[in-house]
């Protein structure tokens, strides 16, 4: 076989079997948020998740004000402040899994990986 037919080889049954693997997981993984019942820790204090809406409320009327610089630095840091309390407020649970499922899994995600990453060495 040629260095061309190799690397399609590999990067197409890598791919194929890291997909099958993260779909196998993807059934196996319960994900929950609870965003507006929790909060999150911020420099030692806990905020609760409510609260973290009032500098986006402000930083809009003064976007809406007076629209300069320092209010959209403003908007764009009480965004970020909203999707890391919704990043830190999500949870994920595995299911039951037998032994052998999970080195299925953990076969077929690890070793796609592998022969993609084979593939990007031929030369």
């Amino acid at each position: 076989m040629s260095r061309k037919n190799d690397f399609y080889l590999f990067f197409w049954s890598g791919l194929i079997m890291m997909v099958v693997g993260l779909f196998f997981l993807s059934q196996k993984v319960t994900v929950t948020n609870s965003f507006w019942g929790g909060g999150m820790r911020l420099m030692g204090m806990y905020i609760n998740s409510g609260i973290v809406m009032v500098p986006f409320i402000f930083s809009l009327i003064w976007l809406f004000i007076k629209t300069n610089m320092a209010s959209k630095v403003a908007l764009v840091l009480s965004v970020i402040l909203i999707l890391a309390s919704l990043i830190q407020s999500t949870r994920f649970y595995i299911q039951y899994l037998s032994l052998f499922d999970w080195v299925v899994m953990l076969v077929l995600i690890f070793g796609g990986m592998a022969f993609i990453a084979k593939s990007m060495l031929i030369k």
